[in-house]
């Protein structure tokens, strides 16, 4: 009997002990699952200390958001936003958002000078309206590395210097903002813990 609570332990109760490493996993995770998500805002505090899988690569105003209008003189179009524009100064470096593998430098027909990192089979980022480019295509870069510098004015969605800067999921576009404010806590609440005796599993 635990003097504290009144109850029997679940040894006594069942003649079974749980596996020390279980017991572990369930105490860290219900820690995760109890603890408060960060505040989330569209602009990040640059001492954040979260650990995120993917950090604004530039920090700044967001002049346009995601799906929002934008007209094109030189074509004469309305189209809508695949990404969003963070504002910077000419000269401004760039951050690769997450750890992965340049699998593009070039340019494009809208976006100027342009990355593209892949992060996973899925998951790609990109980086246009760049001045400068720092890496070359096959480079491995870690989150944070900087990849490149700001100051082209080659994106019409913008007059300001700017980045833009879009996410890719199996070829289709992400709100970078919503991607960009999930941590690690915010994941951990999307898990569901099944315990079956000698196995373990996480949804």
């Amino acid at each position: 009997m635990n003097p504290l609570t009144g109850t029997r332990s679940f040894t006594k109760r069942t003649g079974h002990r749980l596996p020390g490493p279980l017991v572990l996993f369930i105490c860290i995770f219900l820690l995760l699952l109890l603890s408060s998500p960060a505040s989330i805002s569209p602009y990040p505090d640059k001492g954040s200390c979260l650990r995120k899988p993917f950090i604004f690569p530039l920090y700044g105003d967001v002049a346009l958001g995601f799906r929002e209008e934008y007209f094109n003189g030189d074509r004469q179009a309305v189209y809508r936003h695949t990404g969003i524009d963070i504002i910077g100064g000419p000269g401004d470096r760039i951050s690769a958002s997450g750890n992965g593998i340049v699998v593009y430098t070039g340019f494009s027909p809208i976006g100027g000078r342009t990355i593209v990192i892949r992060h996973n089979r899925n998951i790609r980022t990109t980086y246009l309206n760049l001045q400068n480019v720092y890496v070359s295509q096959g480079d491995r870069v870690k989150q944070g590395d900087i990849i490149a510098s700001i100051g082209a004015f080659d994106d019409p969605s913008c007059t300001d210097s700017h980045l833009h800067f879009a996410i890719i999921y199996m070829n289709k576009y992400l709100d970078p903002l919503q991607v960009l404010n999930m941590d690690y806590t915010s994941i951990s609440r999307f898990l569901r813990l099944i315990y079956v005796p000698g196995d373990l599993k996480i949804y």
